[in-house]
């Protein structure tokens, strides 16, 4: 399964970055509920030490002035409920609430300590507070609490900013990283456009300028390029030898086989003979259209090598070449062009391959498995917008709808008892590939085979004007 190098440079960008907000908030909460613990304790001390103000002794008991006492300002501003309870040495009540319970220590030292009243959780302070002039010289017990609300509102609000200023800081970090990834994979999208951009038989180094951290895969390319063109070079190479090593043996057979079928008087060994100079024939042809075949494969072909030439003396070049041909063969060539130039960017004798395949195809096949053609074999050339249509069309049977989508596979005949190699149209295939050219086939206007080859039309580049 394939997965991009962006998606998991943002995973693991993505997942600290999470881990780091969350721990941040963890950590803080904990800060800031202790530094808040600590403030409101404070106050809440502060509130209780103001009971020390309105305590007096009358009549040798105890008592506590409340009037224009205000409960809230025990507290922290009102933000929550506040309880009070203040008792005697003896134990007794002198104001507040009764069920307010005190901490579990019995010590005279002041204790902050949580509890539950009245089915609120509260944050309460016990201190003892000494009252002058009384004759037992026993303090006065005081304790005040507070609902947690207030701490909690304030803890929340807190949280609730720093969640903010993290998720904006996040966002931020976030967009920062996504562009520098972007920048940092720039060299590989342009070493994929650069590869993309050309065809598959162009095999020149890169030359694209990359950070160090991507030369390697630079080179490594380029030394998989010189490695793949030193293997097409020596492919080229060795279709060369077979060709040349089978061409001579096959010849020295054909011109033996000659010499002693005109030399023989016996019929039947006569026969023989005529029989292996077809096949030596054969063997000829087929030898020399593999070689083609190999040559033609649109992998071994450098495009960057294909120059701009005239389509028009080459196809005329081609015909003048099977002209005689032909004409043996009671067939008529008819070649049609404007008087004007037609240019492509071509290898000059793979088109004339091309062509005199198809010339050949029409000349053999055209008359169908059991008659030999006799009629005309059409070439025309001709400008269509930006492109250039070369037609080769005859007068024959033509080829079934349903073999049209096979012919050009290598080996394939519509009918196997038909002489040829099955390689011809394969070539023309090819060839057609290697020239970024369309390759149509169909049925002519008399009923044969209409065979097109589309090439684009080399535009001479405009020189700039002069400033």
């Amino acid at each position: 399964m394939r997965y991009s190098i962006r998606a998991r440079l943002i995973l693991w960008f993505i997942l600290p970055l999470i881990i780091l907000i969350s721990s941040s908030l963890y950590v803080s909460r904990i800060v800031f509920a202790q530094r808040i613990d600590s403030s409101f304790d404070t106050l809440l001390r502060m509130g209780a030490e103001r009971f020390e103000e309105r305590l007096f002794v009358s009549e040798g008991d105890v008592r506590i002035n409340m009037n224009y006492f205000s409960v809230n300002s025990l507290g922290t501003g009102g933000q929550g409920k506040l309880f009070y309870r203040v008792k005697d040495a003896h134990g007794r009540l002198l104001t507040g609430f009764e069920g307010l319970q005190g901490p579990v220590e019995q010590n005279n030292e002041a204790i902050f300590y949580d509890t539950v009243f009245a089915g609120t959780e509260l944050r309460a302070l016990r201190l003892f507070i000494p009252v002058r002039g009384s004759t037992t010289g026993s303090p006065v017990e005081v304790i005040v609490a507070e609902s947690r609300e207030g701490r909690e509102n304030l803890l929340d609000a807190f949280l609730s900013n720093l969640l903010g200023i993290n998720l904006a800081l996040g966002i931020s970090l976030l967009s920062i990283a996504l562009f520098a990834i972007h920048k940092g994979l720039v060299p590989l999208k342009r070493i994929e456009r650069a590869l993309r951009r050309r065809s598959a038989q162009d095999l020149s180094p890169l030359q694209e300028k990359v950070p160090n951290e991507v030369q390697a895969l630079v080179d490594s390319i380029n030394h998989l390029m010189v490695k793949i063109k030193q293997n097409m070079q020596h492919i080229q190479q060795f279709n060369a030898d077979v060709s040349h090593q089978l061409r001579t043996p096959i010849a020295e057979i054909s011109v033996l086989a000659e010499m002693s079928e005109k030399q023989c008087t016996d019929p039947a060994l006569k026969h023989y003979l005529q029989s292996i100079c077809k096949t030596t024939e054969y063997a000829a042809h087929t030898t020399q259209q593999l070689l083609k075949y190999a040559k033609t494969k649109s992998d071994l072909v450098d495009a960057s090598a294909l120059m701009p030439h005239d389509l028009q003396p080459i196809c005329r070049e081609a015909c003048a070449r099977l002209l005689n041909r032909l004409l043996k063969r009671d067939q008529e060539l008819e070649f049609i062009a404007n008087d004007r130039p037609f240019l492509i960017r071509c290898d000059p004798i793979m088109v004339q391959w091309l062509l005199t395949n198809l010339i050949d195809n029409a000349s053999v096949h055209a008359g169908g498995p059991h008659a030999a053609y006799t009629g005309v074999i059409r070439v025309k050339l001709e400008q269509i917008d930006n492109s250039v249509c070369l037609s080769v069309e005859d007068e024959g049977v033509g080829i079934p709808d349903d073999a049209i989508a096979h012919v050009t596979e290598r080996f394939y005949r519509v009918n196997r008892d038909e002489k040829g190699s099955g390689l011809g149209l394969s070539i023309v295939s090819q060839v057609t590939q290697s020239h970024n050219a369309q390759l149509r086939l169909g049925r002519s206007e008399q009923g044969g085979l209409s065979v097109r080859v589309i090439f684009p039309l080399y535009l001479k580049p405009t020189p700039m004007p002069m400033v």
